[in-house]
């Protein structure tokens, strides 16, 4: 069955006794799918905070599913945790990159919203994982460059808060270069469309296949948009998953690097495959957390 057709089952997100306040249902813009939920821990304090993007291929995915669990162990942290729906693609309407769109909104609601819920959103981080990853790093980049794409502004890039770090896992960037990665990994891709114009790349490259739209690739790609105000990165992925291969973000990696002449933190399981499973565990949750920590104080706060 194509990726496109699996059906989607919500599994909700189990939330921990961290969570003090939930604010559900929350419009942060005019369309139906602006949406999201506010999971705030306890102490008058303000927080510094998560914005958690889910994946999906950008076909499906609905805010506070169980993806949404490994954020979740921030609320213990002392870290506000935002899930947020976007306006998702379909086999005949493709949005992106308008979903830049709807992070840009969401950002600006918060900044607004700020002193009601706490927030800090000068120790702000994106995590993201799968296509959610992409919309991350993507976001971070262009938003960092002061690069507005598809509904966006500039001026609306321009008033952004600052992202203070990003955390990506098994994200697609490269989309073209996914073939014939797995064929140099030796790995059967799950899905046999990869790299046609029925894959979930190619419906966001407007149901077209990667190899044919170069322009429509690099505009997808986040390495397109690094600068030096890129800000740090840490990029998660399994060198078994059979959905997008794990060398999308080793190449990532040294891109990041030739154009901010940092070195990207990275983390590659030798057994790991798509998915939050593999991932979710204390050790790499300690990893994220002294991550975000080292970057916020390298920041000055």
């Amino acid at each position: 069955m194509l990726f496109k057709a699996q059906p989607y089952h919500f599994i909700p997100a189990t939330v921990p006794h961290a969570a003090q306040l939930i604010h559900r249902d929350i419009s942060y813009g005019g369309d139906p799918r602006q949406q999201l939920d506010l999971y705030l821990p306890s102490g008058p304090q303000v927080h510094p905070v998560i914005l958690d993007l889910y994946g999906g291929g950008l076909l499906r995915g609905q805010k506070s599913s169980a993806k949404l669990n490994p954020s979740l162990r921030f609320l213990d942290a002392g870290f506000a945790v935002i899930s947020m729906n976007y306006r998702l693609n379909t086999s005949e309407t493709n949005q992106f990159p308008n979903q830049l769109a709807d992070i840009s909104a969401a950002l600006h609601f918060l900044v607004r919203q700020a002193a009601t819920y706490h927030l800090d959103l000068s120790r702000l981080t994106l995590i993201g994982e799968s296509s959610g990853a992409q919309l991350a790093v993507l976001a971070a980049a262009s938003f960092s460059a002061g690069v507005a794409l598809g509904t966006l502004t500039t001026t609306e890039v321009a008033t952004l808060p600052r992202i203070q770090s990003v955390i990506a896992l098994y994200g697609p960037y490269q989309v073209s270069a996914m073939t014939q990665q797995f064929q140099q990994l030796h790995i059967t891709p799950k899905f046999p469309e990869t790299g046609t114009s029925l894959a979930f790349e190619g419906i966001m490259l407007n149901q077209q296949a990667p190899d044919r739209v170069p322009d429509l690739v690099r505009q997808a790609n986040p390495a397109t948009y690094f600068t030096t105000l890129m800000p740090p990165l840490y990029l998660i992925a399994g060198k078994k998953d059979p959905v997008v291969p794990y060398l999308q973000s080793v190449t990532l990696a040294d891109c990041y690097q030739s154009a901010t002449q940092r070195v990207a933190k990275t983390l590659w399981l030798p057994d790991g495959v798509h998915g939050p499973a593999d991932y979710d565990t204390t050790p790499i949750f300690q990893q994220k957390l002294a991550f975000i920590t080292a970057s916020q104080k390298n920041a000055g706060h």
